[in-house]
């Protein structure tokens, strides 16, 4: 695989991170991977120029280019950086943060989109400013920053680190008016080499605006502040030069060769070619700046990873604590269902059923009270068991948050139907029989003549003999039927026996299998941690694979 197309997985890890971090839009690294990205996908040699406010910055790129190509002013720039690429004439385009794009032949434009107003106030709405210049260098696919002139430490930090992070040549503007202390140099330097910014060039300015004896005695005191400062650059290249910059324009602009050559412009002009076509290819210079970035990412995606894990560790934890509770509650809610449905099998146990009820049944069964009896005395009895069973089982349906189950049903048989024998011979009949017999046999007169106390006495003992066995069948009669009051008795509870404790056994069974602990599912916040700790691995992995084959 070629180093191009490593880099290009690498900007797409880099892409992958980034959405998976989930950094605010204004989040510092964020800006550095995308600042970095983009100077992986452009191809052109980045040379950024810095200074602070008036070290003559302007002046010297201007020099370079050989034309007043950017305004020089005493107003500091815009914090939009002015990118200088090769164009076939002078032209300047600004995009605004409303996508409104600005194209104008020449750079006068810049004096109104690229300048603090009177009141040092930025152009929030500039989001990228360039400028297209006919010029050699430029052509070979060289490309000038000029970053904003500031003072400011703060400043310098947001914005200017994130240009000077995607340049392959840092060039700092020294004032040989205002020494740069090696306390300045030494907080500069980390500060650079944090970032992996290691091709450093210093220029001093104003050289010659100082007495001649001054001017030796500040060229070794800036010498030596930069060679304090390891720069990597090509063999035989120094890190620094000294360049008059405003003489070297307007000689340059005269076409005045000589006056050029005075001023130093000649000589770092010639350092700088010297770097490009040596570090052109960008190569050593990329995987510095793709390996301090991909450092502080992995080291981030690194304490993110570890945060992820934390949080998946407290979930499954609360989660386990949680399931011991359920599996407690659930051991309870059936042990109460199993103690109230043999409380109900036992109450509905056949012996003890007919010894409570069998003969209070047959006395409202004969009395004709049987709906009364079932509805105020029977029901409620079967009810309080039955409220029960169904009291446990909604506490499991309300606890697992469960769908409801269908309530304990206990069907009560139709009343009992008696079976009465048939009721002895009446009074009425057996005597109107008698005196049939009577007048059959001729003996009806006798009632009334000599004979009649013997008849009649005869009669009595017969009528007497009949009430006796009257007596006999009455009795046995009534038997009868209190046995058969006591049998339809028997026949409802026995009915009722069975279907009540198939129900109860039926339900119990069910009831058993749906009061559990469900089947734990994972949260949706849980699948999107345990996703994001794998994309946060494989990225690492994969970072550091593709860094390890740019080493190769």
């Amino acid at each position: 695989m070629q180093q191009k197309e490593h880099y290009i997985n690498l900007t797409n890890y880099f892409n992958s991170a980034l959405g998976v971090l989930e950094l605010e839009p204004d989040s510092q690294l964020r800006k550095d991977v995308i600042s970095v990205y983009e100077d992986l996908v452009n191809h052109s040699f980045q040379i950024a120029v810095f200074a602070p406010f008036s070290y003559g910055k302007s002046t010297l790129l201007n020099a370079l280019l050989g034309q007043r190509t950017l305004p020089i002013d005493i107003i500091p720039t815009t914090k939009s950086a002015i990118s200088v690429k090769y164009g076939q004439e002078l032209q300047t385009k600004i995009q605004l943060q409303d996508g409104t794009i600005i194209n104008e032949n020449g750079t006068d434009i810049l004096k109104k989109y690229a300048l603090l107003d009177s009141y040092r106030k930025m152009q929030d709405d500039v989001t990228s400013v360039e400028v297209y210049c006919p010029h050699f260098f430029l052509e070979r696919g060289v490309e000038f920053l000029d970053l904003p002139r500031t003072n400011d430490r703060e400043v310098q930090n947001i914005f200017v680190q994130e240009k000077l992070l995607t340049a392959d040549l840092v060039v700092q503007v020294l004032d040989a008016r205002n020494l740069i202390t090696l306390g300045e140099l030494e907080n500069f330097g980390s500060w650079l080499k944090e970032w992996g910014i290691k091709t450093v060039v210093f220029v001093v300015n104003f050289m010659n605006l100082l007495e001649a004896e001054e001017q030796q005695e500040v060229y070794n005191r800036m010498q030596f502040v930069a060679k304090s400062f390891p720069s990597e650059l090509p063999d035989n290249i120094s890190n620094f030069y000294r360049v008059d910059a405003l003489p070297a324009l307007q000689g340059r602009l005269k076409g005045d060769i000589s006056v050029v050559q005075t001023t130093g412009l000649a000589t770092f002009e010639s350092a700088l070619q010297s770097i490009f076509e040596v570090s052109g290819k960008k190569t050593n210079v990329q995987l510095s700046r793709v390996r301090a970035i991909a450092s502080q990412l992995c080291q981030v995606m690194k304490v993110n990873t570890k945060e992820v894990t934390q949080e998946l560790i407290a979930i499954q934890e609360q989660k386990t604590e949680k399931f011991e509770i359920k599996k407690r509650a659930e051991k309870l809610i059936k042990d109460g269902l199993h103690r109230s449905s043999s409380n109900l099998q036992s109450w509905l146990y056949l012996t003890k059923l007919l010894e409570r009820y069998q003969f209070e049944l047959a006395v409202v069964l004969e009395q004709r009270t049987f709906n009364i009896w079932e509805s105020e005395k029977f029901r409620p009895e079967v009810l309080k068991y039955k409220q029960e069973i169904n009291k446990w089982v909604e506490q499991a349906c309300d606890f697992f948050q469960l769908e409801e189950i269908e309530e304990l049903i206990i069907t009560f048989p139709e009343a009992p139907k008696v079976f009465l024998p048939s009721p002895p011979p009446s009074e009425t009949k057996k005597t109107v029989s008698l005196r049939n017999i009577a007048i059959a046999t001729g003996i009806g007169w006798l009632l009334g003549g000599p004979m009649g106390a013997v008849v009649v006495g005869g009669a009595t003992y017969l009528l007497s003999d009949n009430k006796q066995n009257k007596s006999q069948d009455l009795a046995s009669y009534e038997k009868q039927v209190k046995q058969a009051y006591v049998n339809a008795a028997r026949d409802y509870l026995s009915r009722f026996n069975t279907v009540a404790l198939k129900a109860v056994e039926e339900y119990e069974e069910i009831a058993e299998k749906v009061i559990k602990v469900p089947m734990s599912q994972q949260s949706l916040k849980v699948i999107k941690l345990r996703n994001k700790l794998q994309l946060l691995n494989n990225l690492s992995a994969e970072i550091n694979q593709e860094l390890e084959f740019l080493d190769t």
